[in-house]
Order: structure tokens, then C-alpha cells, then sequence
């Protein structure tokens, strides 16, 4: 299937992910969206003169150049119907139509990937938590999915190239745009040793908005999710809401009760919306039973003491614990909003629907307008209907 149709449906300006799953429902193919006509295209669901608009622009000079830049700067695309697209993110409601990688993909379906995730602004204590889980999880097999970012994300993926592991970093810019720049080297690094993907053209620049967007990449990945540190209102919070909207366990490392950095770790815990992780061998025992080869480890906790490491999964000759057939009920946590957010909350409330309307009633910028509306929709405060933005839930 032709990689051009997906870039230009892909690139389809004010077309979201979902709404494009939408018309590929329809359509099957982004190649037959590309050949239908106005009158085809004007009875899909949740469309509007915008969106008509961009679908019903067939210039394909922009996927193109996408082309030309991925193979000047070898990076590989990946669409979504691809046999070597990653079977755990195909699965969530609204994974990328098209990835772009550098490096080399792990076997996603073999290997065991979590994900650490936490704040920029982390304490020493935080940093050593990453790297005491990432370096750890790693040797023991598993594939370290995080975002790169300053504090517990950088840290995580750094500790598992350091335990000689396999690491993914998602970012929220283009894949040949390091984001921040002070992990150039460690990108490259990543780059030789995992991979380094992202759901943005090359070429994009970090926007605000693009990393809670991106989450639900990281936490697709991923069969569980380890939050570290984070306080009540942070990215990390965002991706543990998502892992548990894609039925994906969440776990968390207890922190210090007064510490601030820490509240949303602490929360979850007390909410029972994450199990508790004191050791890697919590989350390793998780999914499986038995003893694990014994190892040399890199990043011993703070209090010297013999842990009993688990593998991924049992040996064929010890049955595995009979385990209940009834799923825990894990309590969503709700999103802290922003004095902005509760602005377009309550102007979408007020039957303001558009993304135009709202700025006319807020004066607030357009992009700030996008970015909280992005965060309410996160959060379930707000939906996306045929007729525009409702509100979905109370704040």
C-alpha cells in the first residue's frame, strides 16, 4: 500500500487521529479517501467544512518532501497497517496512522516493555527510583519505553542503555529534532541501541501540546506503566490515565508525604488506582512467577538488601499461581485543571462548541484554546461530537 496516501492523510490539517480512524472505517483505505469526492465525503460522521475542506485537498507535495526527507535522513515510516507496526499500540482506540523511527524496533511481542514516566523537576530521590527500576527491568529483559525528557524520563532511558538493555524514546517533535537538546547524546545512543520514534513529520518542532498527545504513545507500548515521581498535576499523571483507559497496569513508587513531587504517586496509590512498587521484582512478579537468573546489579537500592528477582514469566515445568479471573476495578484518577482549562470548560459548558467560538468567547489565544481542549478531552471533561465540544463530566 502506497505510503504516500497515509502521510497525506496523516497530515490532513484539522483532522484528528480519531476522526481519521473514522474515515478509514469507511473508506478502508487511505488511498480510496484520496479518490473520493466531495459528495462521498460530505456524509461521514463528525465532518465539517474544515475538515471537508482539508480531505478534499489533494496536493500531495507535502507527503512527498515527508519522503524525501525520511530517506535523506534514514528514517523509517511505518503505517498502521504495516506488519511491522507494533501490535501492542495498534490495539488503543487511537494509535498514529503513520510512525517515524530511527533506530531499530524491538519485538514488542515477545519482550515485556514498561514504561517509567514522571516529573521534570524530580529529586535526587526520583532520579535514583528511575534509575533503580530502568537499569534493573532492563536486565531482566525488558524493553524501557519513556519520553526522553529532563528528570525521571531521560534517566530512565539512560540507566537501561547503561544495564546494557533496550530502550524506546517517544518524543513530541519530529525524530531528527532533540528535544531538549541536553540529550543529544543520549539520543544518539538511543538511536544505536533501541529506537527513537514519534508520530510528528521530521522536521516538527515541540510544541506544548504535543506531549500529553504523545503519552498515550508511550503508554500504548507499553504493558505497564511505573509513575515515580509526579506531582498532583503532571504529564505523568496524564499517561497513567491513559494507561488504564487502554487497560494497561499502572504502577507507582510511594514517595516522601511531604514532599509536593510526590502527591500524585502518593494519590494513586491511596485511590488504588496503581499498585505499589517498592522493588523491580513487584512489577516483574506481576507477570509471572519462579526465580530469575542471579545477575550482577548496576543500580542496588539505597538499603542494601537481598531482593528475590522474578522473571517475566514461569519455567514450563512450574505451573504458574491459579489467578483470579475477575479484573481489579482501578478507580480513574481525576486531572487537576488549570485556571485556562476551567475558562474553556466553561465556555464549551455555555454551548460555545467550536474551536473558533471559544476564542471568540474567552479571548484566549486559538493555541491555548487547542491545548486545553486537548487536556479536557484527556480527562473526560469534554467530548468531540458530530455537532462540536461538549462537556462530559464536572470539574
Amino acid at each position: 500500500m502506497a505510503m504516500i496516501y497515509w502521510l497525506w492523510l496523516a497530515t490532513r490539517p484539522g483532522c484528528s487521529v480519531r476522526f481519521c480512524h473514522g474515515v478509514l472505517e469507511r473508506f478502508g483505505t487511505p488511498e480510496a479517501v484520496w479518490q473520493a469526492g466531495r459528495e462521498e465525503l460530505s456524509h461521514l460522521p463528525h465532518i465539517n467544512a474544515s475538515r471537508l475542506g482539508a480531505l478534499m485537498e489533494k496536493d500531495l507535495t507535502y507527503p512527498r518532501r515527508i519522503e524525501r526527507d525520511c530517506r535523506r535522513l534514514g528514517i523509517q515510516m511505518i503505517h498502521l497497517q504495516d506488519p511491522s507496526y507494533p501490535e501492542p499500540l495498534r490495539q488503543i482506540a487511537d494509535p498514529p496512522l503513520v510512525l517515524y523511527v530511527r533506530g531499530t524496533l524491538p519485538d514488542f511481542t515477545g519482550q515485556l516493555s514498561i514504561s517509567i514516566v514522571g516529573t521534570r523537576s524530580c529529586t535526587e530521590y526520583g532520579l535514583h527510583a528511575a534509575r533503580y527500576f530502568a537499569g534493573n527491568l532492563a536486565q531482566q529483559g525488558c524493553i524501557i519505553v519513556s519520553g526522553m525528557a529532563l528528570g525521571i524520563d531521560g534517566a530512565a532511558n539512560r540507566a537501561a542503555l547503561e544495564a546494557g538493555g533496550v530502550t524506546v524514546a517517544v518524543l513530541g517533535s519530529g525524530v531528527d529534532v532533540c528535544y531538549p537538546w541536553e540529550h543529544k547524546k543520549l539520543m544518539e545512543q538511543i538511536v544505536r541501541h533501541g529506537a527513537v520514534i514519534s508520530e510528528y513529520p521530521p522536521g516538527t518542532e515541540p510544541k506544548g501540546w504535543h506531549f500529553p498527545v504523545r503519552n498515550r504513545i508511550i503508554t500504548g507500548l507499553s504493558r505497564g506503566t511505573l509513575v515515580v515521581e509526579a506531582p498532583k498535576r503532571s504529564g505523568a499523571l496524564i499517561s497513567a490515565d491513559l494507561a488504564l483507559e487502554q487497560g494497561r497496569d499502572v504502577f507507582a513508587v510511594p514517595g516522601d508525604i511531604n514532599r509536593a513531587s510526590c502527591a500524585g504517586c502518593n494519590r494513586l496509590i491511596r485511590q488504588g488506582a496503581a499498585e505499589l512498587a517498592q522493588e523491580p521484582s513487584d512489577i516483574l512478579a506481576h507477570y509471572g512467577s519462579g526465580e530469575a537468573k542471579q545477575e550482577p546489579r548496576r543500580y542496588p537500592p539505597r538499603q542494601q538488601k537481598q531482593v528475590r528477582q522474578i522473571p517475566i514469566s514461569a519455567p514450563a515445568d512450574q505451573p504458574k499461581q491459579a489467578q483470579s479471573t475477575e479484573p481489579a476495578v482501578r478507580p480513574k484518577p481525576k486531572l487537576a485543571v488549570s485556571s485556562v482549562e476551567r475558562t474553556v470548560w466553561q465556555a464549551v459548558q455555555q454551548g460555545h462548541a467550536t474551536v473558533d467560538a471559544v476564542v471568540e468567547a474567552t479571548g484566549l489565544p486559538a493555541a491555548s484554546v487547542l491545548a486545553a481542549l486537548t487536556m479536557l478531552e484527556i480527562g473526560t471533561y469534554v467530548r468531540l461530537t458530530g455537532s462540536g465540544y461538549q462537556t462530559a463530566e464536572d470539574i
